[in-house]
């Protein structure tokens, strides 16, 4: 995988490589996720398969689990 490099404006917008959003299919109103993980940052296009990626995620977890885990992130 190559790296691409972009600046961070000063309202904190950044521009998504014109080779990454093609690839990646992110065109203009494309909605994208920031995760961290570890310390890094990822960006993720919310796209038809992304969403059914994360179908069955939060299986097994009863709903006051999954309430209190959305406010920690909330406050955090």
């Amino acid at each position: 995988m190559a790296t691409e490099y972009a600046r961070v404006k000063a309202k904190g917008q950044v521009v998504i490589p014109v080779d990454i959003r093609r690839k990646f299919r992110i065109d203009e109103g494309t909605r994208v996720a920031f995760l961290e993980e570890d310390g890094r940052l990822f960006i993720q296009p919310v796209t038809d398969e992304f969403i059914d990626s994360m179908k069955g995620v939060l299986a097994g977890r009863s709903l006051p689990d999954r309430v209190e885990r959305s406010k920690d992130r909330d406050l955090g």
